[in-house]
C-alpha cells in the first residue's frame, strides 16, 4: 500500500484498544490505524461487513484467504496476528494452566530462542485448521508454524482454493493430507515433504480417520503493494 488514507469514508471510530492480544483486536487496531472503516474493509476483500466485525469481535474465525487479504490491504504480516489467547493451556474445568507468555529460553552466546510448546502463539481458522507459530517472535518475510488438521477440516471450501504470493515447504508429521495444486492431486503422507509455488491456486483438507499435523514453513508469504 501507498500510505494510508486518513479516512476511506468510514464512519468515526474510537482507536481506544485496552489490549490488541487476540487476533480480532489486531486485526480491529490495524483497521483504524489505517482509516478503514468496516463497510470499506468488507469491500476492498469482497466479503460482507457482517463477517469483518464477528472476526473483530472474535466470534468467527477468518478463512486462509481472508487472512491474507486483510493482511495485504491493511500493510501488515500474518505472522504479527497470531493469537496469544489461543496459546493457553486449560485443566479440566477451565482453569489456565499456565500463563499465555513465558521468557523464552535463550541460548548461551548464541542468537537463539526457544519457543516453548505451552507458549505457541496461534490461530484458529473457517474450516478448522489451526496454525501454531513455531518463532517466539514474527521472523522477517517467513513464517515457521505447525498446521493441524483435524478430521474433515481443509484450507478452503469445497471448490474453493487459496492463492498467495511466497514460497511454500511442508513436511507431514501424523495423518494423511490431501492436497490440489492447480491441475494435480495428491496424497500426503507421514514422512513426505512438498514445496510449492502458493500463487499456483491451492486447497489442502482431510478426510481421513486421524488428524494431520504437519510443519510448514512460508517464505516471502507477504510484499506490501502486493
Amino acid at each position: 500500500m501507498d500510505g494510508h488514507v486518513a479516512n476511506h469514508g468510514s464512519l468515526v471510530e474510537s482507536t481506544s484498544e485496552p489490549s490488541a492480544t487476540t487476533l480480532g483486536s489486531k486485526i480491529r487496531v490495524a483497521r483504524l490505524a489505517g482509516g478503514y472503516g468496516v463497510r470499506e474493509l468488507a469491500r476492498l476483500l469482497q466479503c460482507s461487513p457482517s463477517l469483518i466485525s464477528q472476526i473483530e469481535r472474535d466470534k468467527a474465525n477468518p478463512s486462509v484467504n481472508t487472512l491474507y487479504s486483510i493482511a495485504n490491504v491493511l500493510g501488515i504480516s500474518v505472522d504479527s496476528m497470531f493469537d496469544a489467547r489461543e496459546s493457553q493451556e486449560k485443566e479440566p474445568g477451565g482453569q489456565i494452566a499456565r500463563p499465555a507468555f513465558s521468557a523464552p529460553t535463550r541460548l548461551t552466546g548464541a542468537p537463539s530462542s526457544v519457543q516453548h510448546k505451552s507458549t505457541r502463539l496461534a490461530i484458529n481458522l473457517d474450516h478448522g485448521v489451526r496454525w501454531e507459530l513455531l518463532t517466539p517472535t514474527p521472523e522477517h518475510n517467513s513464517v515457521f508454524m505447525e498446521v493441524t488438521y483435524p478430521v474433515g477440516s481443509s484450507s478452503a471450501g469445497t471448490n474453493e482454493f487459496v492463492r498467495h504470493s511466497g514460497r511454500e515447504y511442508a513436511v507431514i508429521l501424523e495423518g494423511t493430507l490431501r492436497a490440489r495444486i492447480g491441475d494435480e492431486e495428491f496424497a500426503l503422507n507421514v514422512g513426505d515433504s512438498l514445496t510449492f509455488d502458493p500463487t499456483t491456486p491451492h486447497r489442502f483438507w482431510n478426510d481421513g480417520t486421524e488428524t494431520v499435523r504437519a510443519v510448514w514453513f512460508v517464505q516471502d508469504r507477504w510484499t506490501p503493494g502486493d
